[in-house]
């Protein structure tokens, strides 16, 4: 996507959809292996103190590693971004091109996808029930301390 001129904002805003990309070493220090199909959609508007206000719908899908088999697992992903474009706001002020008139969304795009990678994802069904020291509980199991079970001897014939 290429930077938006602040001109072409000005009154009605802009709107715009189209696919974007984003480069391999973007992401070559993160979990994200690709990313694929992006489609942002969205309008970026003047708000009355003259800053700028975005509002934006992406899809598409990540490519992540399965957390059990290190395969590539695809994640689709649906982000709705809306944010506040602040001139002043050293974070923000690095979007904006003053010599070219330009603000390029591409940033706020980037980190609202790193938000959306999961800790881990895994679509292995072969789950293991029991390791060392432990093992899976799917029901709770009733095991009564030898010591109280008189306890509950006395507490089951007052029910009747």
């Amino acid at each position: 996507m290429k930077p938006i001129e602040l001109t072409r904002i000005r009154n009605n805003g802009y709107q715009f959809e189209e696919p974007i990309t984003f480069q391999k070493e973007t992401y070559e220090n993160t979990d994200i292996r690709d990313l694929k199909n992006l489609v942002v959609k969205g309008e970026i508007t003047k708000t009355l103190d003259q800053d700028f206000f975005l509002s934006a719908h992406l899809t598409g899908q990540m490519i992540l590693p399965d957390a059990r088999t290190l395969e590539d697992v695809t994640l689709p992903i649906e982000i709705n971004i809306e944010e506040k474009i602040i001139e002043t706001n050293e974070e923000i002020a690095e979007y904006f091109e003053k010599d070219k008139n330009t603000l390029d969304i591409m940033g706020i795009l980037w980190e609202n996808i790193v938000l959306e990678v999961p800790i881990s994802i895994s679509t292995s069904e072969n789950t293991f029930q029991e390791g060392n020291g432990w093992e899976l509980v799917e029901e709770k199991k009733e095991s009564i301390d030898p010591r109280l079970a008189p306890l509950r001897k006395l507490l089951d014939s007052e029910k009747e």
